[in-house]
């Protein structure tokens, strides 16, 4: 039982996720937005399509 204990501590979660969204309401949130985002933009071509990030713990910041 320790050894199944150990193989699920060492298991690591990425500390964030990658978040997008249409006229700022969260539309999908993953770790791979490569093909979403585009798909996301031609299903909405009128409206504001972005993408951030959420973090676990800390702050981002972020020039542009």
């Amino acid at each position: 039982m320790a050894k199944l204990k150990t193989f699920f501590q060492k298991k690591e979660m990425p500390d964030y996720e990658y978040q997008i969204y249409v006229n700022g309401r969260v539309v999908w949130s993953g770790l791979n937005p490569r093909g979403k985002y585009e798909e996301i933009v031609k299903k909405n071509p009128e409206k504001k399509v972005s993408i951030g990030w959420n973090l676990k713990e800390g702050i981002l910041i972020a020039f542009f």
